[in-house]
């Protein structure tokens, strides 16, 4: 059972699909993990959570301060289910489903024009081929032009290479391994230092 693990809605139940192999959710070590590592990043934030699933990580955000979470889901019947869950905290105006495919041009102008944290948790099996995790590290480089300043794109993956991915127009990742097939990876938005 899926639950939001602190703030505003802290132990509020999120309505998930029988299989939760059809959604794979980050699990609440793993979530809770990543939530404190970003601790005071979600206060005030604008935040784009992409393969957003029922909701597990953006209504973690909204919970936690953020004041505009656009989450993209492209299945339709996940995306009712998300949508469900919003209506159910009732927090329609701070979280924004998007019926969309994450990896479209749509996903990236849903959140325009800044965000300060990403959030991509793509679909193992998508990621476990080399096409799929080009697809996936693509997407993420188009996301450095919603970062307007300092800010975290995260992303999970089930392994993680050596060396790990780099993006372009970011620094990193700083690898957090929180057991099995719970690799999150964490860039930060490049920016040139001033000329001295």
């Amino acid at each position: 059972m899926l639950h939001v693990l602190a703030g505003e809605f802290k132990s509020r139940i999120l309505k998930t699909p029988h299989d939760d192999s059809v959604t794979r959710p980050m699990g609440s070590r793993t979530k809770e993990g990543l939530f404190n590592v970003l601790r005071g990043w979600f206060e005030g934030a604008r935040v784009l959570d992409l393969f957003a699933g029922v909701g597990t990580l953006g209504l973690e955000a909204v919970s936690r301060g953020a004041i505009k979470v656009f989450m993209v889901e492209k299945d339709r019947k996940i995306f009712a289910m998300l949508r469900d869950n919003i209506e159910s905290l009732g927090c329609g105006e701070r979280a924004i489903a998007v019926q969309a495919d994450a990896l479209g041009e749509a996903a990236i102008m849903a959140a325009q024009p800044e965000v300060n944290v990403v959030l991509m948790d793509p679909p193992f099996a998508l990621v476990e081929t080399e096409e799929g995790l080009k697809e996936v590290l693509d997407q993420a480089a188009r996301t450095r032009t919603l970062f307007l300043g300092k800010g975290f794109l995260v992303i999970r993956l089930p392994k993680v290479s050596d060396p790990p991915p780099t993006i372009a127009g970011f620094d990193g990742p700083e690898i957090r391994e929180y057991g099995n097939q719970q690799n999150v990876l964490l860039y930060m938005p490049h920016f040139e230092s001033p000329p001295a």
